[in-house]
């Protein structure tokens, strides 16, 4: 039933082309059960794997789907089961103005920070309809529930798995260390609180030692990675302005590439080589 209606929704969508091309944002690494990707223009499409999500993407998940991302800045990401996220904003072009800013509508997710969470933690925010999340370096898994969903009570949730985080309300902010949960409640005038106790919805999805793996070995190469964009974006501005929909994911690649091949000879020392070799000829 519900493939019916994501196909519905397809077959639904306008077939205007948007003039400008959003930001890539990520790249799905894998999608499992049924999730839905509404962009900007809000045309919708399926996810496939190892195609991008942009910013302002909205992605949906249904009952047993699940999506992991990677993002951009080397930040991994899962959208849970029943969740419902928009890509407000991301901006990853390895200087002081990279920002990311997910808003969480409802649902869960899980978040293991890139570069953007290790240099620029201030511009590293998700946020719900009660709070705001930022982190200081963190592996953390935010979540809003909403009236009668059945994981726990409704509210703002985050579970903190490494580093730290904060919770920011109308009423207050509480730092959360690892190991920990914070919770705001739906009330007005409730304030964001450390719990006692882990709420036993936290708990590892299908294919979490998959995405824990791959995220880890994304992190070990933050610094190269943050580094060959501002090179690839260097060279690419010296020319022409980059375009918003050039791929964020391959650039870095080439970049390192470039950097382990040999140098090149110069355009005289070519020449020589070919002025010798005729003389040797005749």
């Amino acid at each position: 039933m519900i493939r019916a209606l994501l196909v519905g929704a397809l077959l639904a969508t306008s077939a205007q082309a948007q003039d400008i091309a959003p930001r890539i944002a990520g790249t799905i690494e894998l999608t499992d059960g049924d999730v839905l990707l509404e962009g900007k223009d809000r045309k919708t499409r399926l996810p496939v794997n190892s195609e991008n999500v942009f910013e302002g993407d909205t992605v949906t998940t249904f009952p047993n789907g699940e999506i992991h991302l990677q993002m951009a800045d080397g930040a991994s990401l899962i959208v849970r089961e029943n969740s419902k996220i928009t890509i407000a904003e991301y901006v990853a072009d390895g200087g002081e103005g990279d920002r990311s800013l997910i808003e969480l509508a409802k649902g869960a997710l899980r978040s293991i920070t890139g570069w953007i969470g290790q240099y620029n933690r201030s511009n590293y925010k998700i946020r719900t309809p009660l709070v705001t999340i930022g982190v200081r370096g963190t592996d953390h898994e935010p979540s809003h529930l909403l009236d009668g969903d059945p994981r726990g009570e409704p509210g703002s949730y985050d579970k903190v798995n490494e580093g730290r985080a904060f919770m920011q309300g109308p009423d207050g902010v509480v730092e959360v260390p690892a190991n920990r949960a914070v919770f705001r409640a739906r009330a007005r005038g409730a304030r964001p609180r450390l719990l006692a106790s882990v709420p036993a919805f936290f708990r590892p999805g299908r294919f979490e030692r998959r995405f824990v793996e791959r995220a880890r070995g994304a992190r070990k190469t933050i610094v190269e990675r943050r580094q060959a964009r501002r090179e690839f974006l260097r060279r690419e501005r010296g020319g022409r302005q980059l375009q918003p929909n050039r791929s964020l994911k391959d650039a870095p690649r080439r970049e390192l590439r470039k950097a382990e091949r040999p140098p090149r000879p110069q355009a005289q020392e070519r020449r020589e080589r070919r002025r010798s070799a005729r003389d040797q000829r005749q």
